[in-house]
């Protein structure tokens, strides 16, 4: 990876790691002071709004990323792009906004104050302009942003919401931090964008049915993610989308140091596929280089958080134990799942144009969900609702891997799959072995984690694996030349 790309990463992992610690803190604290079944209101109400959003949005943000990323060499069509695919957004999220508040108004009878609070979210998705800067690679500015937010919107919290009854104020302190985001991002819009007049008849004919071909693959995905919430909400119990959120919330924590791999190369892998002269197998070494990034990384944050869970939520979220360490337990596997589809799909399958085989892949894995949903949900609530994920995320990623395998050599063969695989469950039998002499409290777990940390890299610098060594001899280089 060249210097840009590193430092992409580095940005957005500095994003991802406070988007992490801020909940880490949040969560005890919105526990202990709205409870589990006023915050199961809001996340009910939060999975509803978010079906209006996705068809608000289509695919504008995958494709607006995409798009960007194409033409940020041309000012002129830079300028008529995002002006072209940012009222498009506009328009759309108009039309979705007033359907979420009829839908809500004739079907809602409780609690209705709440639904209509959470609705005023879809004004900070209707100004998201993310995916410009993705495209442009400017990560720097996304992250900043996002990170000024996150602490000003924890920071209130802290000091506004107090009781259950605050739960308005949770909504909206949560909302104003989102609307103050999108304001900072059109201050920096500035230096790469001058308006410019176009007309939305052509704005629509220009990227409608694109975006609408990524909104199939889009709308697809959310049966397993937001679906799991809606059908939890309706078949079993507000309290279990609580239970159910917070665990795969804290799961899918640390899938952000591996999807940011993917925010970033999806630019750069679409600029090269189609202006370099031999983008496509440019692309695939790209593409083959994060699958074994997103292995190394994704197979000990699984089998070391499905380690540590029962000695940390005892400590960290003892009024909701020991369902919530049940449920991260189920579900860790979850995050190698994702980390390989993510390269697969979001890395190589969009950029390259494999729209149709994409969108197969996760229509596949959302009929399995919901049937498993079904199922399952009404008898065993949060813990049905983990098992569907599973079982969808583990069908999305096999139908990929074998759509793509005539396209990609991905080297699953390679004996660094085996290091990692073998080095993360020598790891977790390490953990887990240590968690029952270490105390159930913050130092425990925080032994745990330098243990895991130690065995899991002893073990890759020992079998001298192949990704890990070309690192280490490119730091020790750059370390000589600056010596």
């Amino acid at each position: 990876m060249d210097r840009k790309l590193i430092r992409n990463y580095l940005y957005n992992i500095l994003y991802q790691l406070v988007k992490i610690a801020l909940p880490l803190i949040l969560v005890p604290y919105t526990a202990e002071h709205i409870g589990a079944i006023p915050l199961g209101i809001y996340g009910f109400a939060g999975s509803i709004m978010n079906w209006f959003i996705l068809f608000g949005i289509l695919g504008v943000n995958t494709y607006g990323n995409r798009q960007i990323a194409k033409v940020r060499d041309d000012k002129e069509e830079l300028n008529r792009t995002f002006f072209e695919i940012f009222s498009m957004q506009i328009c759309n999220m108009i039309i979705a906004m007033a359907a979420y508040f009829l839908y809500i108004q004739l079907t809602v009878h409780e609690n209705i104050l709440f639904y209509r609070l959470t609705g005023l979210t879809m004004l900070a998705s209707m100004l998201d302009i993310t995916w410009f800067f993705y495209g442009v690679e400017d990560f720097k500015k996304a992250s900043i942003r996002n990170i000024i937010v996150k602490c000003v919107g924890v920071g209130l919290i802290f000091t506004l919401v107090k009781t259950p009854a605050d739960l308005w104020k949770y909504i909206l302190i949560n909302i104003g931090a989102e609307l103050l985001g999108q304001v900072i991002m059109f201050v920096q819009l500035r230096q790469y964008i001058n308006f410019e007049k176009i007309s939305l008849k052509e704005a629509y004919d220009h990227h409608f049915r694109a975006t609408f071909q990524l909104f199939v693959p889009t709308i697809a995905i959310s049966v397993y993610t937001m679906l799991d919430r809606t059908m939890l909400g309706y078949l079993y119990s507000e309290e279990h989308v609580t239970y159910y959120q917070t665990s795969m919330n804290i799961v899918q924590m640390f899938l952000y140091f591996i999807t940011s791999i993917g925010a970033v190369m999806l630019p750069r892998v679409t600029n090269v596929f189609y202006k370099d002269e031999q983008g496509e197998q440019k692309a695939q070494a790209l593409v083959s280089t994060t699958m074994k990034i997103a292995c190394l990384l994704a197979f000990p944050m699984c089998f070391g958080m499905m380690a540590i869970a029962p000695n940390f939520i005892s400590w960290y979220i003892p009024k909701w134990y020991p369902i919530i360490a049940n449920l991260i337990m189920m579900g860790c596997p979850i995050i190698i799942f994702i980390s390989m589809s993510n390269v697969t799909g979001i890395q190589y399958m969009v950029p390259t144009g494999m729209y149709q085989q994409y969108s197969t892949s996760v229509i596949a894995g959302s009929l399995i969900n919901f049937a498993v949903n079904i199922m399952l949900i009404p008898r065993y609530g949060a813990y049905g609702a983990v098992v569907g994920s599973l079982i969808a995320e583990c069908s999305v990623t096999s139908i990929q891997l074998y759509l793509i395998r005539k396209k990609v050599h991905l080297g699953f063969r390679n004996r660094s799959y085996l290091i990692y695989a073998g080095g993360a469950l020598i790891m977790f039998a390490c953990v887990m072995g240590a968690g029952m002499y270490l105390p159930k409290n913050v130092l425990g777990t925080l032994v745990q984690v330098m243990i895991g940390v130690i065995v899991y890299a002893g073990i890759i610098l020992i079998s001298r694996e192949e990704l890990a060594m070309k690192v280490i001899s490119k730091v020790l280089k750059r370390g000589n030349a600056n010596a």
